[in-house]
């Protein structure tokens, strides 16, 4: 029997470099989650979503001086997140049982309106602003919300960034199916409850009341199926607009994948929010440390300049403002001081409202990763599909059009690169 050489057998040592790859967001497909972190701390991202914040409160606000006496007082999206302060910065950054994840505190900022509005103990006119600002969240978060989930669906799938103005602008090209996609169960839950309220007005009647009282089961019935539709909206809305952004699809199609995502694969949803919410957790306590950081810095390096007294005669009036106190020329301040405290105090509150964007930023990032892992699970579709709109693969690569020749052949248009 002929031997073999030995050089026809490799050794490990003859090897160099590395074998094998790891691929980790293949092997792991949950850590997309990562990767929609850091689209939420983008800065186009985070600025779109700051403009929302403003849009949405100063609705809010308009709502409520319209309807005085049915005010409806929302709650702030800076009073949900207690990390919002540039005082005491170390004692707040370490005491971790205080803090709030930006996911939850986001989803329920954005629902308080229409889920306020369900309540027994709402009046007519309270409850009717509630609704109309309920609707005027879903308008403008539809725009903004939208071109922030076509950004992390671009990025998420291709790894692609796309400007904040195209993102608008493909947003508002659907603007239509991501208002629609949220008002098609609650117009459908709306026409659902009229057999009920017409009952309800048949109870005044005594008879009626007993034939009702003894057919009550179909009132309960009738409260599922009406259960069964808003749960779903409550839970899954996000993935509407997660669906518009990644497929460029039509309302419906962001309806029924909303509800056939949240119903056929609950616990995958559970523990992707799960995650969610520890990583959103991570991200607010990095933000908002870094904020408070850069604050009470800048502070630190001014008072050297100039002086410690200095600055705290000018930042006197900002926190006296701040806790209720009006300043005049009896509480002996200048008015030069009172006009630096209010810049001062006009910064501040920026910042401060910055930082609380964050949430409503990871909201959108976060929901688009929750979709596309959730579209593997029940539609098998690879991760990185994604409907590319006409006209934005140029946008994306800066390349001219191609048009094919009369023979098929595509070549590039002098006429539309010049």
């Amino acid at each position: 029997m002929p031997q073999q050489s030995s050089s026809q057998f490799s050794t490990p040592s003859q090897f160099s470099g590395t074998l094998y790859d790891i691929r980790w967001n293949e092997v792991c497909l949950p850590l997309i989650l990562v990767r929609a972190l850091r689209v939420s701390v983008l800065v186009r991202v985070l600025g779109l979503s700051l403009v929302g914040v403003l849009l949405t409160e100063w609705g809010w606000s308009w709502f409520d001086q319209i309807f005085e006496s049915g005010a409806a007082h929302l709650t702030p999206l800076t009073d949900l997140l207690p990390y919002q302060t540039t005082s005491g910065l170390v004692e707040r950054a370490t005491d971790w049982t205080s803090w709030r994840d930006p996911l939850t505190c986001a989803w329920s900022w954005l629902s308080e309106p229409l889920v306020r509005s369900a309540r027994l103990d709402s009046g007519w006119q309270q409850s009717m602003v509630l609704i109309l600002s309920g609707i005027w969240a879903i308008v403008v978060w539809a725009l903004l919300g939208g071109a922030i989930s076509r950004i992390a669906a671009l990025y998420l799938t291709r790894g692609e960034t796309l400007g904040p103005l195209m993102a608008l602008k493909e947003a508002f090209q659907k603007w239509p199916a991501l208002i629609g996609a949220t008002l098609i169960p609650l117009i459908g839950s709306a026409l659902l409850a009229l057999p009920m309220v017409l009952a309800g007005l048949m109870l005044r009647s005594d008879f009626m009341a007993l034939v009702i009282g003894l057919c009550w089961i179909v009132v309960i019935l009738w409260g599922f199926v009406l259960a069964v539709i808003l749960i779903g909206l409550l839970i899954g809305w996000p993935l509407m607009w997660a669906t518009v952004g990644v497929e460029r699809t039509d309302a419906f199609d962001g309806v029924s994948r909303c509800y056939a995502y949240v119903y056929q694969r609950p616990m995958h949803l559970i523990l992707y929010l799960a995650l969610a919410i520890a990583l959103g957790w991570l991200g607010q306590f990095g933000v908002t440390y870094f904020a408070l950081s850069a604050a009470s810095l800048g502070e630190w390096a001014v008072s050297w300049g100039a002086g410690r007294d200095t600055l705290a005669t000018l930042l006197a009036p900002v926190a006296m403002e701040a806790s209720g106190v009006e300043l005049d020329a009896a509480d002996g301040v200048s008015g030069l001081v009172v006009s630096g405290a209010a810049g001062i105090r006009f910064w501040k509150a920026t910042l401060r409202l910055g930082v609380a964007s964050y949430a409503v930023a990871y909201l959108w990032s976060a929901s688009v990763g929750i979709y596309l892992l959730l579209r593997r699970q029940i539609d098998a579709t690879e991760m990185d599909e994604v409907v590319i709109d006409e006209g934005s693969e140029e946008s994306l690569h800066g390349l001219p059009p191609l048009h094919a020749d009369p023979s098929g052949v595509p070549n590039i248009d002098a006429t539309g690169g010049a």
